[in-house]
């Protein structure tokens, strides 16, 4: 996809492009997902054992899994401390708080979506032209509230290949948030592939994406 082609792509066409770029998890893959999320969202690295049984998987296959995963970052005692857009490390611009515990995220999109199976989230990130900080809530229902910045719109970009372990070199370091349309389009201008999307259309696809990956295990 060009530069010159994804501004005019739908909701639904970013939606099939994301699908096509993520893992297909069954069932148990997404009760193991959600376990890891929800164990990691309370600062502290997971260690696989409270993993399996919070999914009510065997601890073998709950290995196996998360080990054939791309992008799942582990510690020397084997335990999981960063996992596909959440980690507990200070990762800036995009911080999340969640009942009380600072966590981080890889890029703007991630909280919409994040929420849905952690719960509510206050966010804090910063407009890569000016540096403004932005802040939000995002409640476990993907409802955004408390704006600082109503007119706020993210960046985003798309690729024809599937996400691997580069997924944040190839996705998660495009997806900004901005104060205003205009310095999106002034930095989508510097950064080729890049387009802006409203804030509106980055909920429904955050939405439509947590579907896919957690299905009724977030529930």
């Amino acid at each position: 996809m060009t530069a010159e082609t994804t501004p005019a792509l739908s909701v639904d066409a970013i939606d099939a492009a994301l699908a096509a770029a993520s893992l297909h998890l069954s069932e148990e893959e997404q009760r193991l997902a959600v376990a890891v999320y929800r164990l990691l969202s309370a600062g502290d690295p997971v260690g696989v054992p409270a993993v399996a049984a919070a999914a009510g998987i065997p601890e073998p296959q709950a290995a196996s899994t998360l080990r054939s995963w791309p992008e799942v970052f582990w510690d020397s005692s084997d335990r999981v401390t960063g996992f596909w857009g959440l980690t507990a490390a200070d990762m800036p611009p995009h911080r999340i708080r969640h009942a009380g515990v600072d966590l981080s995220a890889w890029c703007a999109f991630d909280p919409l979506f994040l929420a849905r199976a952690i719960g509510d989230l206050e966010v804090t990130t910063a407009d890569p032209v000016t540096g403004e900080a932005i802040t939000y809530r995002v409640g476990r229902d993907g409802a955004v509230d408390a704006a600082s910045h109503p007119g706020a719109v993210l960046s985003f970009r798309l690729t024809d290949q599937t996400w691997g372990d580069d997924v944040r070199a190839v996705f998660c370091h495009y997806v900004r948030h901005f104060t205003s349309r205009g310095h999106a389009e002034q930095w989508t201008a510097a950064h080729p592939g890049t387009f802006v999307i409203s804030l509106d259309d980055a909920t429904e696809l955050a939405r439509r994406f947590a579907a896919r990956r957690f299905g009724s295990a977030a529930a």
